[in-house]
């Protein structure tokens, strides 16, 4: 194979990355010592007062405590993707079939998918309250709640990723060499010991880049919160509220002092989350 092959199958994804996310981050810079509106080419120099003013803005620090409650969905995604990828690497008759529906929700586009689930969160008719009326229990208001808006998007996003993480464990346990496994079962290991001790560990690959990548998914959370949008704002995250000021407002150069500032939060919980496990292959 010419050494070129591998550059050219990466080359779109090389080219996606620098014009639509490396060029406008590297734009949002400058233009976030301004007061751009988006409406006039007129650019006045403001220094740091959209920072200063950041630091000060109270929806800005309720966005990002709506924001924060979405981190319980990191566990359960990862913890969903292992167990159904336990369950769909057993060899049973078909079992490539079952695959194919858990990963579906991944390709599915998630307007249509969120659309779908906002007839299913509804009060009076979704399904869910059915199905806890069915057990006795009393429904809840999910999106139209308040106290609840939060939970719906979880359940939806952990449900639409899950199969991601399923395929990521599925590779790793594939991986597993079978001769480990059986040596263990001839020592006497149980099926959790082998699991606890031979298994988990060797997924820890998996376990690293699933971690890093919905933990960055989930300072990105926009589609989700937009279209299942709670009352009081209580889903709306801080991309929700960057989009808010920046094409609702027209507030660009606020918009961009924003942006570049989640993007420095993300940027050194990266480092640290990188520096914290010394994964020596990534």
């Amino acid at each position: 194979m010419h050494r070129a092959v591998p550059y050219f199958f990466i080359a779109p994804a090389v080219i996606y990355i620098f014009f639509v996310t490396l060029i406008p981050a590297i734009m949002a810079l400058p233009i976030s010592f301004t007061d751009w509106s988006a409406l006039s080419p007129k650019k006045n120099f403001v220094g740091f007062d959209n920072y200063v003013r950041l630091m000060g803005d109270k929806d800005f620090w309720k966005s990002c405590l709506v924001m924060a409650q979405f981190f319980i969905y990191v566990p359960i995604v990862l913890a969903a993707g292992l167990v159904t990828a336990l369950l769909l690497n057993l060899k049973i008759k078909g079992v490539k079939l079952f695959r194919l529906i858990f990963y579906s929700p991944v390709i599915t586009s998630t307007i249509a998918a969120a659309i779908l689930f906002e007839y299913f969160f509804q009060p009076s008719f979704g399904l869910f309250n059915s199905i806890l009326g069915f057990f006795g229990l009393k429904g809840l208001g999910w999106v139209e709640n308040a106290s609840t808006a939060v939970l719906s998007v979880i359940i939806f996003k952990v449900w639409k990723d899950f199969g991601e993480a399923m395929l990521i464990y599925l590779a790793g346990l594939q991986d597993v060499p079978s001769e480990i496994k059986e040596a263990s079962a001839i020592d006497g290991a149980s099926s959790w010991q082998t699991f606890r001790y031979i298994t988990f560990p060797m997924l820890r690959p998996a376990h690293i880049y699933l971690l890093m990548k919905n933990v960055i998914g989930v300072f990105m959370i926009f589609q989700e919160t937009y279209m299942l949008k709670g009352p009081l704002n209580s889903t709306r995250t801080v991309v929700n509220y960057i989009y808010e000021k920046g094409f609702q407002s027209y507030q660009m150069g606020y918009a961009s002092a924003m942006s570049f500032s989640l993007f420095l939060i993300v940027l050194i919980i990266t480092m640290v989350q990188y520096k914290a496990t010394k994964l020596d292959v990534l």
